[in-house]
């Protein structure tokens, strides 16, 4: 079996690094198997005592648990107090993840006061149990490109690695989706072309088919917040709401006839990968998106609401419909 840590604390501000730092780590634990049982340090309550029974009493169950706190930052002291005793005596079926999820200032890792008083991360910082990432950047982005290559099976022709690393935007999320089109474009060759680079959407103009992507796809809310943030600051004729409002007339149409058997214009890759989606949201949710899509258009046009009000609740509406509805199934 592999000497892994006992618990360890991932300091991180995305939620995708985070997410293939569990991975990594179960993965090179030495054991098969892992039930990954996500909790969240930042609900109106404390953690709840499925967790506290997963962590201290011993399963009569084989099948071995990693407990993820996302955004354990937000965690109160007296849940520290708590987790500072309970860590003790860990088996090896038990493997917790804190993941501190801050935003960086500066070079400093954004490690709660209440944290880092207690015996439980100052073990785990003299014992080497802390990964520290503040997020992508251009020197990262390297790195990141080429761990994504090699997991893939790609290889790069001369220049094309480069420029890659320097066309994609520095969150992991959204990378990531850009990255599936290039390993699409790839083909059998397994080869990424500096012409591939093309495909990759222009940092800030997320074009519409890839925020739909972003949408459903947990963890992603923070790139698509910070495409709405941008465009408050763009003049009225760049703006986007009214291009989107139609955008989504199209989508709907499209989503009503895959969750119905009809017949959907488009590529068939592009109705494959979309046809889940359709069907989970189904009539009612198309519903909602349009009425969403009205609601906006015609709040702004009453005067009900501001620009930015108005594209606000739009895509805080669209989250809510989209991303999947069972938030303890994901981390």
């Amino acid at each position: 079996m592999a000497n892994r840590p006992r618990y360890i604390f991932l300091i991180c501000p995305d939620p995708q690094l985070i997410k293939t730092q569990v991975d990594e780590r179960l993965k090179s634990s030495g054991q098969d198997g892992w039930e990954i049982k996500p909790f969240w340090g930042d609900d109106e309550d404390p953690l709840p005592q499925a967790f506290w029974t997963d962590l201290t009493i011993k399963s009569l169950f084989p099948q071995p648990k990693a407990l993820v706190v996302r955004r354990a930052h937000a965690l109160k002291a007296d849940q520290w107090d708590k987790l500072d005793a309970s860590v003790r005596g860990l088996g090896q079926d038990i493997y917790p993840f804190f993941c501190l999820e801050g935003e960086w200032k500066g070079k400093k890792p954004p490690v709660p006061p209440a944290l880092s008083r207690r015996s439980l991360y100052k073990k785990a910082r003299d014992a080497g149990w802390v990964w520290e990432s503040p997020g992508l950047d251009q020197r990262s982005m390297t790195g990141f490109v080429k761990a994504w290559a090699a997991k893939c099976g790609l290889t790069f022709e001369p220049g094309a690695g480069q420029a890659l690393a320097m066309a994609l935007p520095t969150d992991a999320v959204a990378s990531r989706l850009e990255l599936d089109k290039i390993e699409l474009a790839a083909g059998a060759e397994k080869i990424v072309r500096k012409d591939h680079v093309s495909l990759v959407a222009r940092t800030g103009e997320m074009p519409f088919f890839d925020l739909m992507d972003a949408l459903g796809q947990p963890g992603a809310e923070a790139s698509i917040w910070k495409r709405v943030i941008d465009d408050h600051s763009k003049s009225a004729k760049d703006q986007m709401l009214f291009n989107l409002i139609g955008f989504l007339a199209s989508q709907a149409r499209m989503y009503w006839l895959l969750a119905h058997g009809g017949k959907a214009a488009g590529s068939p890759f592009m109705l494959k990968k979309k046809a889940p989606l359709a069907k989970r949201l189904g009539a009612a949710g198309v519903a909602r998106m349009i009425d969403l899509a009205m609601e906006a258009e015609l709040s702004l046009k009453t005067g009900e609401r501001k620009y930015e009000e108005a594209l606000d609740m739009l895509m805080a509406g669209l989250i809510d419909l989209f991303q999947p509805k069972t938030r303890a199934g994901r981390y």
